[in-house]
C-alpha cells in the first residue's frame, strides 16, 4: 500500500490544489494532504480554518476509487510528517521552471536525509496561473475568486470578495 503525503500551506486551497491530490490519487492508495506552518509566512486564514478548508475541499476525493485521504495539521518538519504518517512518497505541484528550481533541491534532500522520494506533477495548463497568491490580491482587490477556489470553500468568503472573519485567532 502506497501512502503519498502532499503538504503545503494552503492559504487558501485553490483548485490547482485540488486537481493535484486527485491525480496523486492515480498512483496512491492513500494521500495525506498536510496543511503546515511556515515561520516566515503571515497567514490570510489560521491553521485551523486552513484545514476546514482543505477537508471540505476534498471530501469527494476519499470516495473516489475507495482511496483513502486524510487531511492534517503539520506543525514541523516534512520528513517529521512523513515519517508519523507512514508516507512513501511526497507529492509536490509544479506551475513553472521556478516551481521547479525550488522544488528539485528540496527533493534531493527528502530523499538523503529521509529516504522518501519527491514525486513532482505539473500543473495543467489551464490551472498553471493559479495559486493561493493570486486568489489574497483577488480577494483583497474585492474580485470574483469563484473560478479558482473549490466551491465548497466559499463560505470562508464573503460575497463581495472580502475574507469573512476567522472563527479562530489568526497566526503570524
Amino acid at each position: 500500500m502506497t501512502t503519498a503525503l502532499f503538504a503545503g500551506s494552503f492559504d487558501p486551497i485553490t483548485v490547482g490544489h485540488v486537481d493535484i491530490a486527485r491525480r496523486a490519487l492515480s498512483f496512491a492508495d492513500d494521500l495525506v494532504i498536510a496543511v503546515g506552518i511556515n515561520p516566515v509566512k503571515r497567514y490570510l486564514f489560521d491553521l485551523a480554518d486552513r484545514v476546514d478548508m482543505v477537508q471540505r475541499a476534498v471530501e469527494e476525493l476519499g470516495v473516489e476509487g475507495g482511496a483513502r485521504v486524510r487531511v492534517v495539521q503539520m506543525p514541523g518538519a516534512l520528513l517529521e510528517c512523513a515519517r508519523k504518517v507512514g508516507a512513501s512518497i511526497i507529492v509536490k505541484g509544479v506551475r513553472s521552471a521556478a516551481d521547479f528550481d525550488c522544488e528539485f533541491p528540496q527533493a534531493v534532500v527528502n530523499r538523503d536525509l529521509g529516504g522518501i522520494e519527491t514525486v513532482l506533477i505539473p500543473a495543467r495548463p489551464e490551472l498553471s496561473v493559479v495559486s493561493s497568491s493570486v486568489v489574497r490580491e483577488l480577494l483583497g482587490l474585492g474580485l470574483d475568486i469563484s473560478r479558482y477556489v473549490p466551491a465548497a470553500i466559499l463560505p470562508f468568503m464573503r460575497d463581495n470578495g472580502e475574507v469573512a472573519e476567522p472563527r479562530r485567532s489568526r497566526e503570524k
